[in-house]
């Protein structure tokens, strides 16, 4: 008793309402025993469902959310692969002495792009 009287009223307002539950529950016949636990698992394999069915779509999402971060990566990477080797090649072109305009028509760049190589 003394535990509970150092505790905080909310907290002792849950300690009393847990026992009266468990004292309604206790004084229950045996058909209302039975139709309450029926209920109760009841209630809980549907929020076991719910869960499971929540961490499922979590994970598909997921999934989905690095598929479409991989491809993207991807994308973005090759463009970048062949902007490097594209600018490689226009300068060693233009080392080469080759004119501004063959190099923008091979290596696909503007004529700003070349000149400031």
């Amino acid at each position: 008793m003394d535990i509970l009287q150092r505790m905080p009223f909310l907290a002792q307002d849950a300690v009393f309402k847990r026992l009266s539950e468990i004292a309604e529950v206790g004084s229950m016949t045996k058909e209302e025993r039975r139709q309450y636990d029926e209920s109760l698992k009841h209630y809980r394999d549907t929020i076991a469902v719910m869960q499971g069915q929540y961490l499922e779509g979590m994970e598909k999402g997921m999934e989905k959310g690095r598929a479409e971060g991989m491809e993207i990566g991807m994308e973005k990477g090759m463009e970048k692969g062949i902007a490097t080797a594209n600018h490689a090649n226009a300068r060693r072109m233009k080392a080469d002495s080759m004119s501004t305009e063959l190099i923008m028509k091979y290596c696909g760049l503007t004529r700003q792009e070349v000149e400031e190589l």
